[in-house]
């Protein structure tokens, strides 16, 4: 995963390639010098304790 930060900082676009961030910011016009491109962690799966099925009562 890459993402696309603009000058300010604030995340763009998260792809799964830098092309497919290059590509992002050439359909939008996004200048790329004071952008930044950023290799992500893959996201962890995060287990809830507690956590009831969709079908749990509700109060």
């Amino acid at each position: 995963m890459v993402g696309l930060y603009d000058r300010e900082g604030m995340l763009r676009f998260v792809g799964n390639s830098l092309e497919a961030c290059l590509d992002y910011a050439a359909l939008f016009e996004i200048p790329l010098s004071p952008s930044s491109l950023q290799t992500l962690p893959e996201p962890a799966a995060i287990r809830v304790r507690g956590a009831q099925g969709q079908g749990g009562r509700s109060s």
